[in-house]
């Protein structure tokens, strides 16, 4: 897939922020606690944050600038309560969407609400970074 391509003319709602500095996208790969995968750091080179429909639950994303992630995860303090999990956004409401990376890679994505940020509330999103970014910009589909 062309990402580029499938962010240009989504059929439903994406709003990207500028690209990612590199220098930036090196610092972030070196500080998290797993190997991030290459659709997740591809995505931050063309939008450094952004928010949009996902085309599935939790039904919109609200991905974290690259410089802001592992500020945000320290002061979640997804390592304390939810060891295993990093963070890379929300769902723009209550709930985190993070790698599990206690399996994998591909390491899946869930959705984890922030109260309580108990690893048992997690609730399966995609089976991997690449499969989410699928889903943005694309609507839920009508049930």
């Amino acid at each position: 897939m062309n990402l580029a391509n499938h962010l240009a003319n989504p059929p439903g709602t994406w709003r990207p922020a500028k690209p990612a500095q590199a220098a930036a996208i090196t610092e972030l790969v070196a500080a998290a606690p797993l190997k991030l995968p290459q659709p997740y750091l591809d995505l931050l080179a063309l939008s450094n944050g952004g928010e949009g429909d996902l085309a599935v639950e939790p039904g919109w994303i609200s991905l974290w600038p690259v410089e802001n992630v592992v500020a945000h995860n320290q002061g979640y303090e997804v390592g304390r309560y939810a060891p295993g999990f990093w963070g890379f956004g929300s769902n723009g409401g209550g709930e985190l969407l993070a790698f599990d990376y206690r399996s994998g890679p591909p390491h899946p994505i869930v959705a984890i609400p922030f109260v309580p940020l108990d690893p048992a509330e997690s609730v399966s999103v995609a089976p991997s970074f690449g499969a989410l970014v699928e889903g943005i910009g694309r609507p839920m589909p009508a049930a």
